[in-house]
């Protein structure tokens, strides 16, 4: 009897562990951010309103979006339109920018791959930057409200200081394509959609 009773726990072990692997399927899809708050925290972890910053975006609009394309295998892109001002040509002798363009017309494409731990609510997201210069980063945000459709995530990219998105499913399938987006948001270094 206790030779079953142990077959059996193990059985059940085996079964959480192997439906815990499939958490990221979730994410699998094509989402586009509808709303961005930056703000500080207090000691308690709770916002100070008045340093709250807040951008929206229609996800649907090729032209007004931020958008975060999850694969099957992990893998994935944030496509970035919404940016205000490129900084190119990195001097490490001066350590300036030797050119500067302002409200580019033009979408930045990052890849990254990703895992999610659904017992912590942990969406960890290895990014990889090409601008200004080649670096990877590795994000971890904590997933709220997760649906079919929508899910919130909150990122402490600094001490004290947060960053919220909403996003909103635009399909199930990972789009190929790309389009001309124009609402701008200022860099928040360190924060999953503003590092640059």
């Amino acid at each position: 009897m206790r030779r079953i009773s142990l077959w059996v726990v193990a059985l059940v072990a085996l079964l959480f562990t192997s439906c815990g692997k499939e958490d990221f399927k979730s994410f699998v899809g094509t989402w586009g951010v509808e709303k961005l708050e930056y703000y500080n925290i207090d000691y308690a972890g709770n916002p100070i309103a008045a340093s709250l910053e807040s951008y929206s975006y229609d996800p649907e609009d090729a032209n007004n979006s931020i958008q975060l394309v999850f694969r099957e295998d992990k893998t994935g892109e944030m496509r970035d339109g919404a940016i205000d001002t490129l900084w190119l040509d990195y001097n490490e002798e001066t350590e300036t920018y030797e050119t500067v363009i302002y409200n580019p017309d033009t979408i930045l494409v990052y890849t990254f791959t990703y895992s999610y731990d659904k017992t912590e609510s942990a969406l960890y997201m290895n990014m990889k930057y090409t601008y200004p210069y080649v670096y990877s980063r590795t994000f971890m945000v904590k997933v709220s409200d997760l649906s079919d459709n929508a899910f919130t995530y909150e990122n402490e990219y600094d001490v004290d200081y947060m960053e919220k998105a909403y996003l909103k499913r635009i399909s199930n399938t990972p789009l190929r394509e790309t389009g001309r987006q124009m609402t701008k948001h200022p860099r928040k270094p360190g924060s999953l959609m503003g590092d640059r």
